[in-house]
């Protein structure tokens, strides 16, 4: 979520370093996506953070989040994990391994 003042790259860093304890030199803004457009307005931003580095922000969850780290050459393994089951993030995995391919 945006605050006052932000643009997406911010909120994105913000974001990042709120839940992953990482922040990114780069960030690429790969698709503005909608959910449930029927029925509700809301949209995300699915961005790539790449170049990152330590830092961390509190964050606002109401427990400690677990951050797991994976390769790259290892995604299709990811994203067929019976625990992996969120479509945005399985959209935004997709979409970073497509990204990542063509350069």
């Amino acid at each position: 979520a945006y605050e006052h003042g932000e643009d997406w790259r911010d909120a994105a860093n913000r974001e990042l370093k709120e839940e992953a304890g990482y922040g990114a030199r780069r960030l690429t803004l790969m698709k503005d996506m909608t959910l449930s457009p029927g029925y509700m307005g809301h949209r995300i931003k699915v961005v790539l953070a790449e170049d990152l580095y330590e830092e961390s922000l509190p964050g606002d969850e109401p427990e400690e989040l677990e951050v797991l780290t994976w390769k790259l050459s290892d995604l299709d393994r990811l994203i067929e994990r019976d625990d992996v089951t969120e479509a945005r993030v399985i959209a935004a995995l997709l979409m970073a391994k497509r990204l990542l391919e063509k350069r």
